[in-house]
């Protein structure tokens, strides 16, 4: 199993998940031409991709996606609450390419995909949790206000994490964003603040785990130093040594293969 991101943030955010052959990505939020150069600096080829999966319909998950699917004949796999509104944004999608998530499916029988729904301000969000026949594990959640028991169970014993890492509580207070949006970044359909992220990697800790990466970090609220030092020094509460890595928005993570 290989991942990288290819930028997390509010103005965009992609993941490129590949697999004995089998290439996706995990949201467009990123325009196509912008997409098919984050590719090029892994050496992947947009025409490549087999599948999109797409978590909601805010457009920095989806903005390049109904131009992707029809560019490059690529499937769309979403809810239909998500497509009911987000269906504008998208465009025309054809027929075929078109798939609606109801449950559990597989992608190529290589790749199961487990959707799970989170809360989130959109119409409905889901993460996805990614099992390979060898059974790797892979699970992924980046617009999450809170960490519900379903989320925890989803997140058991992965290899790999991505999980958002959105606001720093104390410079939320201070940003010059209105009080409203400050209520509900901070509320639970809104996004996950840096010490409930790095509570929940240190809960769900298993010597199994690989990677971790910080996903969806907010430009105006937050900052890489205090996520570093957030999770660092939950991690050190319990003794655990863990690789993870920032997503950032405007730089494509190097592959991590596992």
């Amino acid at each position: 199993m290989k991942v990288s991101i290819l930028g997390s943030g509010s103005s965009g955010n992609s993941i490129f998940v590949e697999n004995d052959g089998i290439k996706l990505l995990v949201d467009a939020g990123f325009s196509c031409k912008k997409i098919e150069e984050k590719l090029k600096c892994i050496d992947r080829d947009i025409n490549e991709i087999d599948a999109l999966l797409i978590t909601h319909e805010h457009t920095d998950h989806i903005q390049g996606a109904g131009i992707i699917s029809r560019k490059y004949n690529i499937p769309i796999y979403i809810t239909p609450e998500s497509y009911t509104a987000g269906e504008s944004k998208l465009g025309k999608i054809s027929d075929k390419n078109l798939r609606f998530i109801t449950k559990d499916f597989f992608l190529k029988d290589g790749i199961k995909v487990r959707p799970f729904d989170v809360m989130h301000d959109a119409e409905r969000t889901i993460g996805y949790r990614l099992e390979t026949e060898c059974g790797k594990r892979m699970a992924i959640s980046t617009d999450i206000g809170y960490v519900s028991n379903t989320v925890k169970e989803y997140f058991k014993e992965v290899d790999i994490m991505i999980i958002e890492c959105n606001y720093d509580y104390n410079m939320l207070m201070k940003c010059s964003y209105p009080w409203d949006l400050k209520a509900r970044v901070k509320s639970r359909n809104g996004h996950l603040s840096n010490n409930d992220a790095a509570k929940f990697i240190k809960d769900m800790y298993t010597e199994r785990l690989r990677k971790v990466y910080l996903a969806h970090i907010s430009k105006d609220s937050n900052n890489y130093d205090i996520v570093r030092n957030t999770l660092r020094e939950e991690l050190l509460t319990s003794n655990i040594k863990l690789d993870f890595e920032i997503a950032m928005q405007d730089k494509v993570t190097d592959v991590f293969e596992l």
